[in-house]
């Protein structure tokens, strides 16, 4: 009982040193985006901590290829132009509308109405929706095809429309263990993602199952402890594959890659379970 206290005021402090390191809300944006030479264009991230903010370079592609070493810096860039067409940022919104000034302008891109309340909304420690969540300054980019667009949209982070005219809110900048994209907020008109983790789970589980039948079959032993040991598994594994799907992605690496390797370790340790299954004098006839 004694240790059993011991490791309880353990874990306790632990938890409580946790919520305090989690106490301070580190935030970021992308606050700005200008040319950086060849194919790359230099994305700006500001932090609320002054030693987090930098500058990224991203290529045409829309793909990070580093940090900027060296940024000229220029003021906010409210608009910019390919051959044939014009883009610019509208204050305070976040919105990208194209044209000219001789020909009018139409909204290219634009997050407004519910969507953009719930975006707000969900985004910690805010502040000025009109400075902090708004488009403030473009890039374009004349390349083969076509021209592509990047726009600095605050806590959003950067908004890029490809070659073909799509365009992909593609989140903050960050690196560590490599560089990626943290991504945005799911907006509330958007479907929600499939979710393939019951599915997942049934494969694991019809796979196992029915490998301890197989090895049933092969040794030619049918008992009872043996079919349950085998459904236990069966059932198990497909459990704890459905939580390995619910496991959330750190940093570069996707939740995906988590999972793979969870539920590779799952599969391993049913089979190797399995192999006892079917053990034993063999049925006679």
């Amino acid at each position: 009982m004694r240790w059993a206290r011991v490791a309880l005021t353990l874990l306790l402090t632990g938890g409580l040193a946790a919520c305090g390191v989690r106490g301070e809300q580190v935030t970021y944006e992308v606050t700005g985006v200008q040319n950086g030479g060849r194919d790359l264009v230099a994305v700006h991230v500001e932090s609320s901590r002054a030693d987090h903010g930098r500058w990224w370079n991203v290529d045409r592609d829309g793909r990070i290829t580093g940090e900027a070493e060296r940024v000229f810096l220029v003021g906010p860039q409210p608009s910019g132009c390919a051959v044939q067409v014009c883009y610019r940022v509208a204050p305070g919104l976040l919105r990208v509308e194209s044209g000219g000034d001789a020909t009018g302008w139409t909204t290219a891109w634009e997050i407004s109405g519910n969507d953009y309340e719930q975006l707000a909304a969900g985004y910690p420690v805010l502040g000025d929706r009109a400075e902090h969540l708004s488009s403030r300054s473009v890039v374009v980019r004349e390349v083969p095809g076509g021209h592509v667009v990047f726009v600095a949209n605050g806590r959003d982070g950067l908004l890029y429309r490809s070659v073909n005219g799509v365009w992909h809110r593609l989140g903050i900048p960050m690196g560590g263990e490599g560089s990626y994209f943290e991504e945005p907020p799911r907006l509330a008109s958007e479907p929600p993602p499939a979710d393939p983790s019951w599915i997942v789970a049934l494969l694991v589980g019809a796979m196992l199952g029915a490998a301890g039948l197989l090895m049933m079959a092969v040794r030619r032993v049918w008992r009872g402890q043996d079919v349950r040991l085998t459904a236990g598994i069966a059932v198990g594994a497909g459990l704890l594959s459905y939580g390995a799907c619910q496991v959330p992605g750190a940093g570069m690496f996707p939740s995906a890659m988590y999972a793979m390797m969870l539920i590779a370790m799952i599969v391993t340790v049913g089979l190797v379970l399995l192999l006892g299954v079917g053990k034993g004098a063999p049925l006679r006839r």
